[in-house]
């Protein structure tokens, strides 16, 4: 029988992760294609079953869930000691996005950071490169648009796993009667 809650565990977490994806992607969230492509799961056995765990690259999730005004790790100016890793990773995302050199895209990160720290991330007008209008809630999103996908794999396998159940109580209670 844990076989059969492993298929289904294999089964939903494959309906799940490229859920995921597709709304990753629907939000505009594909610059390089690191954050979808990290999107995975893993099946863990359990005494009861199985337990899918769903993988992603870290900075995942406060694209998925956005970050406030006040967490936004930018207190505004230039310090002289060197760029935070905040700015050096809007640096390395102006200079994907725009194709700019190395100095440009520093000054294209600070006026990014100014108005993260103005309006937190995502920014209201980044909604313009998302086709559904947010850039939020990806994976809350794509998991309730397969939610019925999934139900159908686990009726599926509740169903298979029941009927075992009542085909074992039937030989063991009646063994003259032959079930097939």
């Amino acid at each position: 029988m844990q076989d059969i809650f492993q298929q289904a565990a294999d089964k939903i977490g494959e309906i799940a992760v490229e859920a995921v994806k597709l709304e990753l992607a629907a939000q505009g969230h594909r610059l390089t294609g690191a954050l979808i492509d990290s999107v995975t799961y893993q099946v863990k056995q359990t005494a009861t079953g199985a337990m899918i765990e769903g993988l992603l690259l870290d900075y995942g999730i406060p694209v998925n869930t956005g970050v406030p005004a006040s967490r936004i790790p930018y207190s505004g100016g230039r310090s002289g000691g060197g760029a935070s890793a905040y700015i050096r990773g809007l640096q390395l995302f102006a200079q994907l996005k725009f194709r700019v050199s190395k100095k440009e895209a520093l000054g294209i990160a600070f006026a990014i950071a100014n108005k993260h720290k103005k309006e937190g991330m995502p920014t209201q007008r980044s909604k313009r490169f998302s086709k559904t209008g947010k850039r939020t809630g990806a994976i809350q999103d794509g998991l309730q648009n397969v939610e019925r996908q999934i139900q159908e794999v686990i009726n599926e396998v509740m169903t298979i796993y029941i009927n075992g159940i009542m085909v074992t109580a039937f030989k063991s209670n009646l063994p003259d009667v032959k079930v097939t």
